[in-house]
């Protein structure tokens, strides 16, 4: 680990050397022939065209100045390039014609900054100033820096590069003036990394996640208007923005006199560690934080996300001296996609503010997201970015075991997906997908007018549950994906289309759809297993499912299933995609659901447990459901009204009944038990966030006890609280 030192007096030109180092390895090392090759005689390059292209050239511009002036540093007889490289783009290029802020403000000077701090040393003071007067405060949009655009209303994917950007041009202005500059940007830092109201503006969030861009409008099912913010959870992309830049920003000044203050360094590390470390398998992030951008033309979206927020903000964070063996863990998590024993992430958690729960074993990764009316789904944008994600939030179930699930850089599976087909989500099919715009009366098709939607855990397993009521959706159903150690138990009731919203399509709840693993088994009723390839089949009372190390083994007897392994097409994209549904029918009433998924299991390991099933459905009815784990002696409850968790047996334990006065997600451990005593873990939650106490009564073997459980308080509704019970 590098140990830095700073000497108070010097601390300017310390911070500046840092500054200066991390220009040489963020700048543009292309190759000087390839540069000396488009350099014209006034300092433009001749294949761009300043503009007329928005931004590009102005960026691409920057990129090249900064290689002449890295190729200076480097001892290369360039001086006269550098010079006329910041002159034309100074003094003679035409104005920027780019439409979008962003363009003027983020992107341009990003590009644009590595080559200035290169070249404070060769061009002239005033050529400096100028440059950094056109480009950071005479922009078309503003100044880079602009402290009456407070940070609460600036999603942090364009908060932190701003900030990171001011404090360059502030360095690069002089220690005369940099000061003030520096103690602005601290402020605002502070108050993006504070602790926000439950539900306004951007920020890092009470369950540690961050959240960006979310929706402010007026719109409400009852009064016809929004009376709060929907929060849009976006670690992945603005937040991976947020932590990078950030993280780069503090290794400057640590150990200085400018050094930030403990709040700041904190919040950042909070965001890091209490979110992003459950996020990601690998090089693989989750999916559904990625924001709009899943399908905004990158083709690497979870392997960029997984880069920046991880490496690359795991290294900077090593440079600050904090969390070392946190962080050197995620680092490892990362770089190894079966991590060694002592490195491995293995927990639940559920991020109450945020509907997502993350499930983390050493050989796997698992995540849900699910949709309430206080969080909002991805952003979509007609433009294109996203545009099919309507069903992104409705219960996403992503299970990754080696990475190639969801493809490899530049070829990931989001490129030609179906997303009438989202795995875990129960829907109408459509190849009409809904979309929306960002106005007031669009707004109200990225809720779920469903207070009942959360999780619960005891932070090594858990349960989520959504009632499903969207908006000009006319399915209603009831979901609950239960997670223990290594089963994850998929649980559906009350699904219902009416025929006069029928479209001749079938409501389905789609198990897959990953990148084409090989063949892949189906097995039988009557013992048989049938070997498929490339083809689409459909299937009637299948036991189970084998594709790629994951099992899926149906525990309703009477499954209609279709599995397609097939070219997927998007574009000029192609792709062998794996893909399995169940149909529910055109207009299902009342239909059930009940599935086990077994991630990292091989075929024996799903003949096995389809032949002694290590689950239970306890109740699937149309407002309780419940699942036993027989190996843990543990039940999982999602209760929708008043009543009871009630079964003779959980792993040879019971009879036992637990009764709640209040609509609750549970969890019922059975510790230890002797003759006349036994002991239990219970784990209880709040899904619609409003309830103050659960009054509790538990029975077992004859014997009883009861208990009142507080509930945590806002800004911490939803979080999960744990009792133990003797009885």
């Amino acid at each position: 680990m590098m140990v830095w030192c700073a000497s108070g007096d010097g601390d300017y030109d310390f911070v500046m050397s840092r500054l200066h180092e991390e220009a040489i390895s963020g700048s543009s090392h292309q190759s000087l022939d390839s540069l000396l090759s488009l350099i014209q005689p006034d300092g433009s390059f001749s294949d761009l065209n300043y503009g007329s292209d928005g931004s590009s050239s102005f960026r691409e511009h920057g990129r090249r100045q900064g290689a002449f002036a890295y190729h200076y540093q480097n001892g290369e007889d360039v001086q006269q390039e550098v010079e006329l490289c910041f002159t034309f783009i100074t003094y003679d290029a035409p104005a920027n014609t780019d439409s979008n802020w962003w363009g003027h403000v983020i992107g341009t000077p990003t590009y644009m900054w590595h080559g200035a701090v290169l070249a404070r040393n060769i061009i002239s003071p005033d050529l400096l100033n100028d440059f950094l007067t056109r480009y950071w405060v005479n922009t078309e949009a503003g100044p880079v820096w602009n402290t009456t655009d407070h940070s609460d209303t600036m999603a942090g994917g364009n908060f932190a590069p701003r900030a990171l950007l001011a404090e360059v041009e502030g360095l690069l202005w002089g220690e005369s003036t940099f000061l003030n500059r520096h103690i602005e940007v601290k402020q605002e830092v502070k108050r993006e990394l504070a602790d926000r109201q439950p539900w306004g503006g951007n920020g890092l969030r009470y369950d540690g996640c961050l959240h960006q861009h979310c929706l402010h409008g007026d719109y409400n099912t009852e009064n016809g208007y929004l009376d709060h913010t929907l929060a849009l959870i976006y670690n992945g992309n603005y937040g991976k923005e947020m932590l990078k830049y950030l993280s780069n920003l503090f290794t400057w000044y640590t150990g200085t006199i400018y050094d930030y203050d403990e709040e700041s360094i904190e919040g950042l590390f909070s965001a890091y560690l209490e979110c992003n470390q459950w996020l990601f398998r690998g090089n693989v992030f989750e999916p559904t934080t990625t924001g709009r951008f899943i399908t905004g033309g990158s083709s690497t979206v979870t392997k960029i996300a997984a880069k920046d927020s991880v490496s690359v903000t795991g290294n900077y964070l090593l440079k600050l001296g904090r969390h070392q063996e946190e962080v050197q863990a995620a680092l490892h998590r990362y770089d190894q996609n079966t991590p060694d024993v002592q490195y491995a992430l293995v927990g639940h958690k559920h991020f109450f503010n945020s509907d997502l729960t993350v499930h983390q074993r050493r050989d796997y990764m698992a995540s849900v997201r699910i949709l309430s009316n206080r969080t909002s789904r991805q952003e979509t944008w007609t433009s294109g970015q996203n545009k099919d994600g309507f069903f992104q939030a409705d219960g996403f179930l992503t299970v990754v075991v080696d990475g190639s699930e969801l493809g490899s850089e530049g070829q990931e599976v989001f490129m030609v997906y179906d997303w009438a087909k989202v795995p875990g989500v129960t829907n109408l099919y459509t190849t009409d997908i809904p979309q929306y715009q960002t106005s007031t009366y669009w707004a109200e098709r990225c809720m779920n007018n469903a207070e009942f939607a959360g999780g619960v855990t005891d932070g090594v397993v858990g349960l989520a549950s959504m009632d499903y009521n969207r908006p000009h959706v006319p399915l209603t159903a009831l979901k609950s994906w239960f997670f223990f150690e290594d089963v994850i138990v998929v649980v559906g009731s009350r699904i219902s289309l009416s025929e006069e919203d029928a479209t001749g399509e079938n409501v389905i709840t789609t198990l897959a759809q990953v990148m084409y693993g090989g063949e892949h088994v189906l097995g039988k009723t009557n013992g048989e297993e049938t070997i498929l390839g490339l083809g689409e089949t459909q299937h009637l009372s299948p036991t189970y499912l084998h594709h790629h190390s994951v099992g899926y083994v149906f525990l309703q007897g009477e499954e209609n299933l279709t599995v397609s392994a097939a070219m997927q097409t998007l574009s000029s994209n192609e792709l062998e995609v794996f893909t399995a549904w169940l149909n529910h029918g055109t207009v299902p009433s009342d239909s059930l659901l009940a599935y086990a998924i077994l991630p990292s299991a091989d075929l024996t390991r799903t003949r096995a447990f389809y032949a002694s099933p290590e689950v239970e459905l306890v109740e699937v009815s149309s407002n309780n459901h419940i699942v036993c784990h027989r190996p843990s002696k543990t039940i999982g409850g999602s209760i929708g009204t008043v009543g009871s968790i009630s079964t003779p047996t959980c792993g040879e334990a019971g009879p036992m009944t637990l009764d709640v006065d209040t609509p609750c997600l549970v969890l019922l451990t059975l510790i230890s038990a002797t003759l006349d005593q036994a002991q239990f873990r219970i784990t209880l939650s709040d899904p619609q966030q409003q309830f103050v106490h659960i009054n509790l009564m538990l029975k077992y073997e004859g014997r009883s006890t009861s208990a009142q459980v507080t509930l945590p308080p806002p800004p911490k509704s939803g979080d999960s609280v744990f009792i133990f019970l003797s009885v």
